[in-house]
């Protein structure tokens, strides 16, 4: 068996690894997720965690020309970042914003979440050292247990953003479901008539609040959570939820791949990594990849994952190293320095997708995909186009 072109390194590629990033599914994913939210339901981008390992830019700008009209990022810094970037799209911090930062907030137009007395104090303090009003989204907690005000000081918080002024504009009301994407929806809907009680006692003091609940598992199976808007996270990079497959037709958007950096015959006996986890029971071909746990490639791989090499799908063996993993390519067709191995994603007719690493080590495509390191070089490709 040859090895597809496809599979060999190009003098584009950048170093030993990198990361394919497919725009095109990116802006595909979202808009086929703005259609099922409906008509006059926008869509927030979820974007925090370098857009789920996908590179913030590459996924804030595919998301937006797809018809995301928001950004979600989980701190200040994720947002402004995006903002030295020439992002204009408005851009939520749904974590929490430190007193310190809200200045930074107000002046990079960063909506922000509050959700007691002192956060609201504190971006009305820096609203009013900027001379200009802060966008606030009160965010309320149903049961999440996280951030988030609880039933019994929704009064506290009324009153202190009441108390602000014009130096806030209360932008939304929202909140977060914890178990969208269990088998039953009842725990959802139970916190969706929280929401709406709640907000429903607020009508009169926040009358154009816009609401916002909906995560990727909601957005998929519970449309009466859509609202005014959307935050879906996984699902606008090709993976739907548990028990959310099929309602839209989504694909995966990246592809992680590294280069093969020494191929050798190993005699029956010979062991590959640390600890001598793994010893040949016979004369093997062994390729030496250039991606490690430092890369995103998690320990729990070694003697267990898979990457795509040589035509073929060939086991990780031995432990992981911090910039290099071990794989068995005796089954496959030719392999030699210079070629991609694919730890995720598709080549030559094989796939291995998040959801398969994931399953494999007992853990979620969103860390699988989130762990790809910063160090690791995103690559902007279009479905069709010859991959580096």
């Amino acid at each position: 068996m040859t090895v597809s072109s496809a599979a060999r390194r190009s003098a584009a590629a950048p170093g030993t690894k990198w990361a394919e990033v497919d725009v095109a599914a990116l802006r595909e994913n979202t808009a086929a997720l703005r259609r099922l939210a409906g008509p006059g339901c926008a869509v927030m981008a979820m974007v925090k965690a370098n857009g789920y390992g996908h590179g913030a830019l590459l996924a804030a700008t595919a998301t937006v020309d797809g018809g995301a009209t928001w950004l979600g990022v989980s701190s200040v810094t994720e947002a402004v970042d995006l903002r030295r970037a020439g992002v204009t799209a408005r851009v939520l911090n749904v974590g929490w914003t430190a007193p310190s930062e809200m200045p930074t907030a107000v002046a990079h137009d960063i909506d922000v979440t509050v959700f007691d007395a002192s956060s609201v104090a504190a971006a009305a303090e820096a609203a009013r050292q900027a001379g200009r009003p802060a966008r606030v989204h009160w965010k309320l907690d149903t049961g999440m247990g996280r951030l988030g005000t609880r039933a019994g000081d929704v009064d506290a918080v009324r009153d202190a953003l009441m108390a602000a002024g014009t130096d806030l504009v209360t932008v939304a009301l929202f909140t977060h479901f914890a178990a969208a994407d269990a088998p039953s929806t009842d725990f959802t809907t139970e916190q969706h008539d929280q929401f709406l009680g709640t907000v429903a006692g607020l009508r009169d003091t926040f009358p154009h609040a816009l609401l916002h609940c909906a995560n990727s598992a909601a957005l998929l199976r519970s449309p009466e959570t859509h609202h005014d808007i959307v935050r879906p996270g996984i699902a606008l990079y090709g993976y739907p939820p548990p028990h959310c497959a099929g309602v839209v037709e989504l694909r995966p958007a990246l592809r992680l791949q590294a280069m093969v950096t020494q191929v050798k015959t190993l005699d029956e006996g010979t062991s590959v990594g640390y600890g001598r986890e793994w010893c040949a029971t016979r004369r093997s071909r062994v390729a030496t990849v250039a991606a490690g746990y430092a890369d995103g490639v998690d320990r729990r791989n070694g003697n267990r994952g898979r990457v795509i090499v040589g035509g073929a799908i060939c086991p990780i063996i031995g432990r992981v190293s911090m910039d290099q993993i071990g794989v068995d390519v005796t089954a496959g067709g030719p392999v030699r320095p210079g070629d991609a191995a694919t730890l995720i994603g598709e080549s030559d007719g094989h796939r291995i997708d998040a959801d398969d690493v994931a399953a494999s080590i007992g853990t979620i495509s969103n860390e699988v995909l989130c762990a790809v390191a910063a160090r690791v070089p995103r690559v902007a490709v279009s479905t069709g186009e010859e991959s580096p």
